[in-house]
């Protein structure tokens, strides 16, 4: 949890300033959404790493990639200081560290179970989440005020130490790991290997393919195309709206909401999830849809808070029904499976967030956002499975029954 910590501290900083330095170099929205789109796109190709986080040692992983982060963070200030910086490097960067990343949470996800007993997920989760959430609220307010006060390059340069320090923390993880008959296969071949891999790629699909698990996502694919065309106008919009600490404002506020959420997921976990999603989105979106209304910047900030409060509820109960429910041998295909699915529609979403608020404006990019979440709720409504969902409890024998 520390590791973890400290590694979002980072990423917090480092998302804003990295984009808002994308936003300084060209001062053009389609670059924003490029470089939206670069780097979630790891995170919809998370799958194909699925069946490698199954068998590899998860404490090296976690190292390994924050180890990684820091070395194509702190490039950034180096290149820019012998004027190598250029908006191209600055995306391919934004790429790989993105890349490196995106074996980074589902290898978190899939070693909380074997340390945790699992009555006890859903709290080791909210606290997973309090320490994901709570440094995005104030360390992304608190990017936006240091970009004013410091050039953008001299913040990613501190910020770059953060992620060794989680290298460090992450040494410290102990846990029962699988014998070497259990974790890994004898053969060398690289055909047999390749085959063994595209296997368990289909096995993890198979897994899930007779569950509510892709019903559910499929309101979700259409709400993350509208939210990543959000994330991207935001640079602008913030402009407009009263400038770059706006835009630290804005995210931290987008943040603070999905940590309540994530807070209240432990107490509302025994109300239907079909009730909480279609009321939950349903105010989420009119909330949001609101916040582009209102004139006052304060209130706006506000009120896309109240909204997101809806998507941490439901990542928390989510990822615990999963959790609970898949056996741990294929957990990380399927934890990757589901993060892939979800988020494939967001790059795609900050391509289309870039043109359309260089073409028509940001307003339209960031009211697109309120209404996928209208959408969700409606979806969820109209769906009979769905909306008669129980309780996370009945839920999971549910996801059993239909997975076999």
């Amino acid at each position: 949890m520390s590791g973890r910590l400290f590694s979002n501290i980072g990423d917090s900083l480092y998302s804003v300033a990295a984009m808002w330095l994308i936003f300084e170099l060209t001062g053009n929205s389609i670059f924003t959404g490029l470089a939206g789109f670069l780097t979630m796109i790891p995170s919809g190709l998370q799958f194909l790493i699925g069946p490698y986080i199954d068998k590899a040692n998860l404490k090296k992983v976690l190292i390994s990639t924050q180890i990684i982060q820091f070395i194509l963070i702190i490039s950034i200030p180096i290149f820019h200081h012998y004027h190598f910086l250029s908006v191209y490097t600055l995306l391919f960067i934004m790429f790989a560290a993105s890349s490196s990343s995106a074996f980074a949470y589902p290898a978190q996800m899939s070693l909380l179970p074997k340390i945790v007993n699992k009555n006890n997920l859903t709290r080791a989760n909210s606290l997973m989440a309090l320490a994901y959430q709570g440094t995005d609220i104030l360390f992304m307010a608190v990017s936006g005020v240091l970009i004013t006060i410091a050039a953008t390059h001299v913040v990613l340069f501190y910020n770059s130490f953060l992620f060794l320090v989680t290298s460090l923390l992450f040494t410290m993880i102990k846990f029962k790991q699988l014998t070497k008959d259990e974790s890994q296969k004898s053969d060398t071949n690289l055909s047999v290997v390749l085959k063994n891999y595209v296997d368990e790629l289909v096995e993890g699909l198979r897994y899930i393919k007779n569950s509510l698990i892709p019903q559910i996502l499929i309101g979700s694919i259409i709400a993350n195309f509208l939210i990543g065309a959000f994330v991207v106008s935001l640079p602008s919009y913030s402009q407009e709206r009263g400038g770059v600490e706006f835009y630290g404002y804005y995210l931290a506020a987008f943040s603070a909401g999905s940590l309540i959420g994530s807070l209240l997921a432990t107490i509302l976990k025994n109300i239907k999830i079909g009730k909480i999603t279609i009321i939950g989105f349903m105010f989420g979106g009119i909330a949001w849809i609101s916040s582009g209304f209102v004139s006052n910047p304060i209130i706006s900030v506000v009120l896309l808070g109240l909204a997101s409060i809806i998507l941490g509820i439901t990542n928390i109960i989510f990822m615990s029904l999963i959790q609970n429910s898949v056996d741990e041998y294929i957990l990380g295909r399927v934890i990757s499976l589901i993060i892939s699915l979800t988020v494939i529609a967001t790059p795609l979403g900050n391509l289309a967030g870039g043109l359309v608020s260089e073409w028509f404006g940001s307003m339209y990019a960031f009211m697109g956002a309120g209404i996928g979440l209208v959408y969700v709720s409606l979806y969820w409504l109209l769906n009979r499975n769905l909306r008669k969902l129980s309780t996370a409890e009945d839920s999971v024998h549910m996801v059993r029954r239909l997975k076999n």
